[in-house]
């Protein structure tokens, strides 16, 4: 019967995936993007080609046009996702490298289902895995991320990657397993820099809750696995520019998030873009210290406003269904054609998680509570509460990061398969807390019933 099962269960996985792929495939075909060489992707395109033609990582477009005969090196970015895209820059820049990019990220995605269900089968039930899996499969965001040349689909795999490593640690995990976890979380980190400081969250975690025999000697190993590829890249900052990073996006983003409700002086029209209408733009954006003090001002003169933009006001917009920062929906871009406005299954399964897209998020932060409760309460023990409470904090941390700096829609991308696997968590613990009382509730219906 097991067998059976176990048969089953593969079944039901490989036609999981097989639906999250075709998703993917026939997005990549259909979605025609409107200009989609613009904004963050042109950027992230001049740093492959200019690392194909020049060996030279910069998002200068100086040297492509003739200007200099070298581009200037820079580190605005960090480098993960264009060295990704260096690998389909050919001697030729064209639609069709476009169109490779695309198809390259579909399939990254699709394995990102894989690893959604591995993960979480690791901490669920294993037909709770196969939801999970499912929800990412037909994820609307995550099937078309992957038609913008973007690093949310990269950094989404890394991500998954990286947890997928942390579920396998047992009792005695071998030292490669804990030095690959290391750098999996260190190409997440150059992908998307938010993920760079979660390593100081998980190193105590690991000492005090990880199921390893020696957590001192593992938590070294992981370290070394996540700082190697983080002094190349610091190493090579340090070299080129005498800087360790460029703290300029960091200082933008805390800029540009200090707008409450993301308007200038609460015009409608300032929405997501107020900066654009701030005569003092310069002025406040010109370092850490300007930012800070202008958003000290803004706390003591509208003290209780200002506080609920940060703690209650930035995490709705960051889980927002609508990218906000883009044309609203799906669109990052703006498109020409989208299978989202003509395909049926396409229309079907976004509304499917636009609906549940708020319950899964609130579902999400309560497994995220449960995972401190007591062991004796949760049910869990050993690597489970380790990967579980793991998960927790990897959720705290993405939204403090965020509700510091601009709380943009589009960033919460990559975190869905961890969202929906928190909310099928806090879903079981839900229907734990409630168990009990519906069946007094129905044993006494039972018993009047019956006398």
């Amino acid at each position: 019967m097991s067998q059976l099962s176990n048969k089953w269960i593969y079944v039901i996985l490989t036609l999981v995936t097989l639906l999250g792929l075709q998703l993917r495939l026939q997005a990549v075909r259909y979605t025609e993007v409107d200009t989609p060489v613009r904004a963050d992707a042109r950027g992230y395109l001049l740093y492959a080609i200019n690392l194909k033609q020049f060996h030279t990582y910069s998002r200068s477009p100086d040297a492509l046009e003739g200007k200099v005969a070298s581009p200037t090196p820079d580190a605005m970015r960090t480098p993960g996702y264009p060295l990704f895209l260096r690998m389909f820059m050919g001697d030729n820049f064209s639609d069709k490298t476009l169109y490779n990019i695309e198809l390259a990220q579909a399939l990254l995605s699709t394995l990102t289902i894989l690893l959604a269900y591995a993960t979480f089968a690791s901490l669920l039930n294993r037909p709770l895995a196969l939801i999970v899996a499912l929800l990412t499969a037909i994820s609307p965001h995550l099937v078309f991320t992957n038609v913008f040349i973007l690093s949310e689909s990269l950094s989404c795999f890394f991500l998954m990657s990286f947890l997928w490593g942390l579920s396998r640690w047992k009792t005695d995990p071998s030292s490669w397993l804990m030095v690959g976890t290391g750098l999996l979380l260190a190409l997440t980190s150059l992908t998307r820099p938010w993920m760079q400081y979660f390593i100081l969250l998980l190193i105590p975690l690991m000492i005090f809750y990880s199921p390893v025999a020696r957590p001192k000697r593992e938590a070294i190993l992981l370290s070394v696995g996540f700082i190697l590829p983080m002094l190349i890249w610091m190493g090579r900052n340090l070299i080129t520019l005498g800087i360790l990073s460029d703290d300029s996006v960091v200082i933008s983003s805390l800029y540009q998030g200090h707008y409450a409700r993301l308007m200038y002086d609460n015009h409608p029209e300032t929405f997501a873009y107020p900066y654009r209408f701030d005569p003092r733009a310069a002025e406040i954006s010109a370092s850490f210290a300007t930012v800070w003090a202008e958003i000290l001002r803004h706390l003591k003169e509208n003290t209780l406003d200002y506080i609920g933009w940060y703690v209650i006001g930035k995490p709705l917009f960051l889980f927002s269904w609508d990218i906000f920062e883009g044309l609203g929906d799906l669109l990052i871009y703006p498109v020409l054609r989208t299978p989202y406005s003509d395909l049926s299954l396409f229309k079907v399964t976004h509304v499917i998680m636009r609906n549940l897209h708020d319950w899964l998020v609130m579902l999400a932060a309560l497994g995220c509570i449960a995972a401190w409760l007591p062991s004796a309460w949760v049910g869990l023990a050993g690597e489970r509460r380790f990967l579980l409470r793991s998960l927790a904090f990897l959720f705290a941390y993405f939204v403090l990061i965020h509700c510091i700096l601009k709380p943009e829609a589009r960033y919460s991308i990559p975190m869905r398969p961890v969202i929906y696997g928190m909310a099928m968590f806090g879903l079981w613990y839900l229907g734990c807390l409630l168990r009990p009382l519906v069946s007094t509730l129905a044993s006494r219906f039972f018993h009047k019933i019956s006398t």
